[in-house]
This record gives C-alpha cells, structure tokens and sequence, in this order.
C-alpha cells in the first residue's frame, strides 16, 4: 500500500530536520507576511491554485520546524487532552472549562482559514509541555476541515472530552475504596 499525501508529507518534513536552515525557513510560513519563503522548499507539495491547502501545508511545516516531536497515534483532540492537568479535568468533569479546553473550544468554532492560527496556538503549547503531536493525522484533519469539519469535529472532541469518562471512573474508585 502507497503512502498518503499526509504520510509522504511528513517524511519530507523529517527529512529536514538536521538542517537547521531548512527548518528556520519552514518556521516562517506560521507568519503571513515571511510565508513565501516556504514555496521552494514545499512547492512539490503545495498547489498554488488553492490557497486553503498551500497555508495548511506552511502552517504543519511551519509547526513542526518549531516541534519535531511527532507520534503516529491520536489527533488534535488527543494532544489537547494531553495538555490538561489535574485542576483543569476537575474543572471540565463539573461542566466548566479552563484556558486549554477554552482554547480547544475557540479551534472547534473556527471556519476556514481562522482555523489555522487556532491550531499553531496549540502547537505551541504541546511545545511547551513537550507533548508529541500526530503531523500526519493533523495535516489530513486541516486539509479536509472545509469538506469533512463535522466529522474531524467530532473524532477530536471524542478524544478530548474523555475527561468526564476518566472522572466518573475516578470517582467510583474513590466510592468504592470508601465502601471497603
């Protein structure tokens, strides 16, 4: 079986990543006004007739010049829950929300292009936290967001919000050691 466009991608990407040049040009293309600088080094990859797709493409470069820690499980929601702690899962198993599941929210709310600086946003923070983030799954889930947005929606939100799931499990623990 042939690899994705994704998977094809992402190898290219990795194929840079002992190039400490290549990987300061890919950053660029997380900055409007630099994104040019990106078409040499992805124009095999990118469709200057579809903007959409090319400013995907600049930003998952862009994002993983800046963090190269990649995993091939999980999507956008899985890495976001990742980067929950314990005071936000309290938070979120009691209805409310805190400033990573307030971030998440704002990505699911996005529309087209909006979408991108949303999600740079985040890849920042697992950055940070040094969470590794899925690059093939994420560059299919933005490059479909505008055909299939209900569907990927959905898959990161079942990721994400498993959080109540993990409490309930939690809190019949607690009821049951209590019991004994």
């Amino acid at each position: 079986m042939g690899k994705s466009f994704a998977e094809g991608f992402i190898q290219y990407l990795k194929s840079m990543e002992a190039d400490r040049g290549k990987l300061a040009t890919l950053r660029k293309g997380l900055i409007d006004t630099q994104s040019q600088s990106t078409w040499p080094l992805l124009s095999r990859f990118i469709n200057f007739d579809k903007p959409y797709q090319m400013k995907v493409l600049q930003t998952v470069a862009g994002l993983y010049a800046h963090h190269p820690q990649n995993t091939s499980s999980g999507n956008l929601g899985s890495t976001c829950f990742k980067l929950l702690d314990e005071d936000e899962k309290k938070k979120m198993a009691q209805g409310e929300s805190g400033p990573i599941s307030r971030n998440f929210q704002y990505v699911l709310a996005a529309n087209g292009e909006e979408l991108l600086p949303r999600v740079r946003r985040l890849g920042f923070r697992s950055k940070a936290d040094e969470i590794p983030i899925n690059y093939v799954q994420l560059t299919k889930d933005l490059l479909d967001w505008q055909y299939k947005k209900d569907r990927i929606k959905l898959a990161w939100g079942k990721e994400f919000w498993k959080v109540s799931d993990e409490a309930k499990l939690n809190e019949l623990k607690s009821e049951a050691n209590a019991d004994d």
